[in-house]
């Protein structure tokens, strides 16, 4: 009797439409499977580097900041050491999920109301640069937490020889590189981003090399203390000084008294799905929003469902909801320190209980956007990033998102040290200033002196809280897309058994709340997206851009699968072995 219910249930089920919905073909990302250790990052020549160091008996902690150092230097529009980033660390032996804060500061003399009128400020030049964490971050989690196998110089040496020697600029690069042209010719300090040769931008192909940027490498990579050099030496007072002439606010001080915050087991839910646990960072890691869409999924579809998300519009629908409101209490979120309730909010909405709260107010159609909690207010969007996701033969794992934000940062950069600045500062709201939907920019996101701006970064780690084994290492680059990016990853291969290529490769589907409107990938089947309107009321819009790009290690019983994201345009292939 038991059998013929499930039977008559699946068939009766949305699923079982007789319409044809066709998803696009997989893409041409690679995916591999390794045995012991893998590495997965936004460019190939990166993968290798961080490669070469677990082979070496690294951990994922040495091989992910090899493989940063590289990105700084290949992926110089989205990250380097101008900037800062967010890690998850899984620790095998002691079970500890630790999450490294190494985000950019507001300068000491910053103030709320500084780019009031000036919306160009906070975007371009040196005073949109908040105190870069890069550096202080990379060095913090190597003392405490490298192999002890591998040098410091070893890790930083590779990314020297590639800014001497020159890489070749890839198709997305020289895209970048094309767009920010005016830039390039606008401001002194980056003028040699413009090809001497041609009087143009660089091209695909072209060789592109970095000799002073080489030159500081080749000092922190040979130096006993790189943060007492950077932070507190000699280079500190040249920084400072360019800053200071350039019209920026960061001072000697603001380096020196700059701090990587670390937590241990601080943000995880171990209730989404059996005994699998997700950890990651209190704000300004938007990790407890990412969390909460997977969990909410993960509770409409447990273990056994025989829902399809390719081809039942009504999964798609909970989707959407799920992701409203978990968008919807990012609202309320900032930097912990200086935002009161915003840790508690934070580990609330990792609970059972903030789970089912969210599934009770769900309805059969799109509710209006009152009834999704939160306010209506707007998180600035960040931009450009790079990420790595590492699993090691030790069984350890690293998430880890690095940015500059916007392309080339704030399009100046350190003319003795050759480092592009971030622009950070834009990352923050300012007071009066809406955004094109109208909505008011979010309080909990206003400037203060040593706050860390909201970030949607949410580098992730998933392991076996009984077993102490990790299940998969996740995380994304590319600005607000990124939490929806990561969680639909996350979903269609946890919960919906998708292959961790095709969870990537399938079609972005983003709602940020603000506004409530879906923005799909062209490649969405336009009759799933006509029954969606029709039937469940969602508003749509094609895409805008600054996709969400994810790197997924995923392990199973057979082999650890490794793979990267098509959106980027460059050459990408995990590594390991």
């Amino acid at each position: 009797m038991a059998i013929l219910l499930t039977l008559l249930l699946i068939f009766a089920s949305p699923a079982a439409r007789a319409e044809e919905f066709v998803w696009p073909a997989p893409s041409d990302a690679i995916e591999r499977k390794f045995e012991k250790a893998a590495l997965t990052s936004d460019n190939a020549a990166c993968s290798k580097i961080g490669g070469e160091i677990l082979r070496k008996g690294g951990n994922s902690i040495d091989a992910s900041i090899a493989s940063m150092f590289c990105l700084g230097v290949v992926n110089p529009q989205s990250s380097g050491i101008g900037g800062g980033f967010l890690m998850t660390y899984f620790d095998e032996k002691s079970g500890n999920c630790y999450s490294i804060d190494a985000r950019e500061t507001a300068p000491a003399s910053a103030h709320r109301d500084m780019f009031l009128n000036d919306s160009d400020g906070s975007k371009y030049g040196f005073k949109a640069a908040g105190t870069p964490g890069e550096i202080a971050g990379y060095w913090h989690v190597f003392k405490k937490f490298g192999s002890g196998k591998v040098s410091w110089k070893e890790l930083v040496q590779p990314a020297v020889k590639l800014a001497r020697d020159g890489h070749p600029v890839s198709p997305y690069l020289a895209t970048v590189m094309k767009v920010k042209e005016r830039h390039f010719r606008l401001f002194p300090s980056v003028k040699h981003w413009i090809n001497p040769e041609t009087n143009a931008t660089y091209a695909s192909g072209d060789l592109l090399k970095r000799p002073k940027l080489a030159k500081t490498l080749e000092r922190l990579g040979n130096s006993p203390n790189p943060v007492q050099l950077f932070y507190n030496g000699e280079m500190a007072k040249t920084m400072a000084k360019e800053f200071q002439e350039g019209g920026g606010l960061i001072t000697e001080k603001d380096l020196a008294d700059y701090k990587v915050r670390e937590y241990v087991n601080s943000n995880s839910n171990d209730h989404f799905r059996g005994t699998l646990t997700m950890c990651g960072g209190p704000p300004p890691s938007s990790f407890g929003v990412t969390q909460l869409i997977v969990s909410v999924m993960s509770k409409l579809f447990p273990e056994g469902h025989h829902d399809d998300i390719y081809n039942d519009p009504k999964v798609l629908h909970k989707y959407i909801e799920a992701m409203k409101f978990a968008y919807a209490q990012r609202t309320l979120l900032g930097d912990h320190d200086f935002v009161k309730g915003a840790l508690e909010l934070s580990k609330n909405l990792t609970t059972p209980e903030y789970t089912q709260w969210v599934i009770d107010r769900m309805a059969e159609k799109a509710q209006p956007s009152k009834n999704y909690g939160g306010i209506a207010q707007y998180v600035k969007p960040d931009h450009g990033t790079s990420h790595v996701s590492a699993m090691d033969q030790y069984g350890n794992g690293v998430s880890v998102t690095t940015t500059i934000n916007r392309w080339f940062g704030a399009a100046v950069e350190s003319t003795e040290y050759g480092i592009l600045w971030n622009d950070e500062m834009d990352d923050f709201s300012t007071p009066g200033m809406e955004n094109g939907f109208g909505f008011a920019p979010s309080e909990t996101n206003f400037i203060e002196p040593g706050k860390r701006p909201m970030s949607s970064m949410s580098p992730m780690v998933i392991f076996d809280h009984v077993t102490k084994k990790v299940r998969m290492v996740i995380g994304g680059s590319g600005g607000s897309k990124i939490i929806s990016a990561l969680a639909k990853s996350i979903v269609r291969s946890l919960i919906f058994h998708d292959s961790i290529k095709k969870a990537i490769d399938a079609p972005m589907i983003h709602n940020q709340f603000t506004p409530d409107i879906t923005q799909l990938d062209d490649e969405f089947p336009e009759n799933m997206k006509k029954i969606l309107e029709t039937e469940y009321l969602q508003k749509f819009r094609n895409t805008t851009g600054f996709e969400g790009i994810i790197q997924g290690v995923n392990v199973l019983e057979d082999g650890i699968y490794a793979c990267g994201d098509y959106r980027r345009k460059t050459e990408q292939e995990p590594a390991g072995f």
